[in-house]
């Protein structure tokens, strides 16, 4: 794939195609009432697998739907297997000094929400959990309008998939969202912080020979603010465009065609799972909004596999030591390693001189490249010891 970020800068890339908004959308206001913290119990005198064991909160506030509510399936489209882009728009989100949330706060926080048990209700709905896909930043000099438009955003992917840096919609592997986070200093339409929808894509080409007529391509964007607030609404236009893409699928009665009604329209209450924020949905099998959270683990790293040790360009390719949880040691690729963490469990070294840094996911954009490589690392302090590097090789 070439890099979006390229192809972006470019201009007049969209020859012999068409590209049309979506007949509706799922919107999200602007505003979120106060989280609480939500993390699961291990079961007295029970064994349990790694961040597996589910607990399904139940809400029952200000704002979330009675017991009485009811869905209604359309009969149109739900993602299976789906893949979520991040793009991230805007000279904002690469200054220095970061704003904040920085760029790699906001990736960690749709990793976890992603890689957690907080999408699980969604599969009574016909749609199965999505999952992280590609990160990507904008090219220097490529920023939205102050005021932006949803039509901006729609201009953004279906420009990226003219230029080839994004595949066509029925060139797509597997069912893919767009989502496009707003730098600071934008200003979203009135009453929103968030939307999802989606763009008709239609091209005729010659050589090679293809037509394409009102192919979807499903997207949504997010608003800048509070690294709570991105979170929460990120959460909530995963659940809709997942179960309702294309507002013929699962809406909460009474239905709408343009503003559609969804799961995520009727609740109100927030928590906070594994130190992320995220917004309840409704699940009519529990008859309730709800949020899925499981119990995390802890785990130490006392060993790690790299090879050659001090060459920066390769990668730690192994992490192991003792998953102080359940009382049993791991090995792990790093790789591994960073979905453990975007589930919510918590790694952590202690050095030779007793000191303890947590173990956290970090994000580079190689130059060469604009796609985003997550790595892990340790949190940076006074001391090295504790410095993954600083690990014997095991």
């Amino acid at each position: 794939m070439k890099s979006i970020l390229e192809e972006l800068s470019k201009s007049g890339r969209r020859p012999k195609l068409k590209w049309e908004a979506g007949k509706g959308q799922g919107v999200v206001p602007a505003h979120f009432g106060k989280a609480r913290h939500l993390e699961a119990k291990p079961p007295t005198g029970k064994t349990f697998p790694g961040g597996r064991d589910l607990v399904i909160e139940t809400f029952n506030n200000a704002g979330d739907a009675p017991s009485t509510t009811t869905v209604k399936d359309g009969g149109g489209k739900k993602l299976r297997n789906a893949t979520i882009n991040l793009i991230f728009w805007g000279d904002a989100w690469t200054a220095n000094p970061p704003p904040s949330p920085t760029l790699s706060e906001v990736v960690n926080d749709a990793a976890s929400i992603l890689a957690g048990p907080y999408q699980l209700r969604i599969s009574q709905y016909g749609a199965t959990p999505a999952r992280l896909g590609g990160i990507f930043v904008s090219v220097p000099g490529n920023n939205p309008p102050t005021h932006f438009q949803t039509s901006d955003v729609q201009d953004l992917i279906t420009s990226a998939i003219a230029g080839g840096a994004l595949p066509e919609p029925d060139e797509e592997t597997n069912d893919v969202i767009h989502c496009v986070f707003m730098p600071p200093g934008t200003n979203a339409p009135p009453n929103l912080g968030g939307l999802h929808t989606y763009a008709n894509w239609s091209e005729v080409s010659i050589f090679p020979f293809d037509i394409d007529i009102n192919d979807r391509s499903h997207l949504a964007w997010v608003a800048f603010g509070s690294r709570a607030f991105i979170s929460s609404v990120f959460s909530h236009e995963v659940v809709e465009a997942l179960s309702d893409p294309e507002g013929n699928g699962i809406q909460v009665n009474p239905t709408n065609s343009s503003n559609w009604n969804e799961i995520g329209d009727v609740c109100q209450s927030t928590g906070i799972v594994n130190g992320v924020t995220v917004q309840s949905y409704w699940s009519q099998s529990d008859k309730a909004c709800v949020i899925p959270v499981n119990i995390p683990l802890t785990m130490q790293i006392t060993f790690i596999h790299k090879n050659p040790r001090n060459d920066m360009f390769h990668p730690i390719r192994n992490v192991g030591g003792m998953n102080l949880t359940q009382n049993i040691p791991f090995r792990m690729t790093q790789q591994e390693c960073i979905a453990s963490i975007d589930r919510g469990n918590k790694f952590f070294v202690v050095g030779a001189d007793g000191t303890r840094a947590d173990v956290r996911v970090f994000i580079h954009f190689p130059p060469w490249h604009r796609q985003g490589i997550r790595y892990i690392a340790t949190v940076e302090d006074n001391s090295k010891a504790d410095n993954l590097l600083s690990l014997p090789e095991g």
